[in-house]
């Protein structure tokens, strides 16, 4: 089913077409990687699918209605957007912080209850922030902060996740971490409804492991949807990163391994 979709899509901004006729698709069940060069527009994108940016041509719709019909606080249930970079503004202790992600489950008069501090507590312990509890948010590391506000986002329990470059700040370990939690979450067949993630990349090998499909974006238009090996091939990467690649596709596993530039 179509969760979430864009039909012609278009953005210009500053004078600048920053996406121009993009309509992809969002199915329950899977996460997509959204992938592309430095300005490609996938943060637009992004921003745009979560209801932050109006676009000024197309149509944006969830559940196959319009995303401007839904109320802010039912788009909050069912959406939950990871910022690039995972800003921290104000010095909240992280468990506080990460206790946000239920306000759409409560009424403005409310603490959070039992039941909520239970999924607060096992967000902070899919996200390995635990140990973090008391630290001050903005005393912490870029690559915490992300874990931090990734675990927010699992406490709101919601059906999408957008998130953009969210590991882009750790790792080797929590890139890891972060992506088989993401595509848990994609997978999730007990879930009701169905859930899904979009995540933006710009590590190839992981899009290629992780993700049930990839979108590839160049100068705010879709050059490819497909399979990573449908989307990741040499004359893909050639004509929109400007490298060359080793390709390894062996007995069903397949990676890409940036080599030169080409241009």
């Amino acid at each position: 089913m179509n969760l979430l979709a864009t039909n012609n899509v278009s953005i210009t901004i500053d004078g600048n077409r920053i996406l121009d006729d993009v309509s992809v698709t969002i199915r329950s069940g899977e996460i997509i990687g959204l992938i592309g060069p430095n300005g490609a527009g996938k943060t637009t994108l992004l921003r745009v699918l979560a209801n932050l940016l109006a676009a000024d041509n197309g149509a944006v719709t969830l559940d196959e209605k319009p995303l401007i019909n839904y109320a802010p606080l039912d788009f909050a249930k069912c959406c939950a957007y990871l910022a690039q970079g995972a800003p921290a503004h104000w010095p909240l202790r992280v468990d506080n912080v990460v206790a946000l992600g239920r306000l759409p489950h409560l009424d403005w008069w409310q603490h959070p209850r039992a039941h909520d501090k239970e999924i607060i507590e096992r967000a902070m312990q899919l996200a390995d922030v635990a140990d973090l509890r008391a630290r001050l948010v903005t005393t912490l590391s870029g690559g915490e902060r992300t874990r931090v506000l990734l675990a927010r986002i699992f406490a709101s329990q919601p059906q999408l996740i957008l998130a953009d470059e969210p590991v882009a700040a750790l790792d080797p370990y929590h890139q890891l971490h972060v992506m088989e939690l993401l595509r848990a979450h994609a997978h999730d067949t007990a879930a009701h409804p169905a859930h899904a993630v979009l995540t933006v990349l710009h590590d190839l090998n992981l899009a290629a492991r992780f993700c049930d499909r990839i979108i590839l974006l160049a100068h705010g238009r879709v050059v490819c949807a497909g399979s990573a090996r449908e989307v990741l091939t040499e004359d893909n990467l050639r004509d929109v990163y400007g490298i060359s690649a080793r390709i390894v596709d062996d007995n069903g596993d397949f990676s890409v391994i940036p080599w030169q530039r080409t241009r």
